[in-house]
C-alpha cells in the first residue's frame, strides 16, 4: 500500500504532520487540520506560489483541499496548514480510510484529547 501527501503533483511530502480532527455531534460532518512544521517541500521549491493545494492519495483514491496556508517566521516559511472539510458521512469515511493506511505506513499514533 502506498499512501502519500502532495502539495505539488509528483512531489511527495515526507515530513509527518500534526493532525487535529473535529466531528459534529451527529457524526456526519467534520474537519481535519494538518500542520507541517518545516515541511521538506520548502527545501525543494523556493517558489511558494506553486503550492496551491494538498492532496491525499491511497488505493487509487484521492481527496484534495485548496485551503492551504503558509506561515512565516522571521521572513522564512516554516509551517503549512491545510484544512479539509467533510460535509457528509461518505467524505468522512474516505478520510478515515486514508488515515488508517497512512498511520500504519508512517507510524503515526492517535491521541484522544477533548477540549472544553
Amino acid at each position: 500500500m502506498n499512501t502519500k501527501i502532495e502539495f505539488i503533483p509528483d512531489i511527495i511530502e515526507t515530513i509527518l504532520p500534526i493532525i487535529k480532527l473535529t466531528k459534529s455531534r451527529n457524526g456526519q460532518t467534520g474537519t481535519a487540520t494538518f500542520v507541517f512544521l518545516y515541511p521538506d517541500i520548502f527545501l525543494h521549491f523556493p517558489s511558494l506560489s506553486l503550492i496551491e493545494s494538498m492532496t491525499l492519495y491511497w488505493e487509487k483514491q484521492k481527496i484534495s483541499t485548496r485551503d492551504v496556508q503558509i506561515f512565516f517566521k522571521k521572513g522564512k516559511p516554516y509551517i503549512i496548514r491545510s484544512i479539509f472539510l467533510f460535509k457528509n458521512s461518505q467524505e468522512w469515511f474516505n478520510f478515515l480510510q486514508f488515515m488508517s493506511f497512512y498511520s500504519k505506513e508512517s507510524g503515526l499514533t492517535f491521541s484522544d484529547i477533548i477540549e472544553k
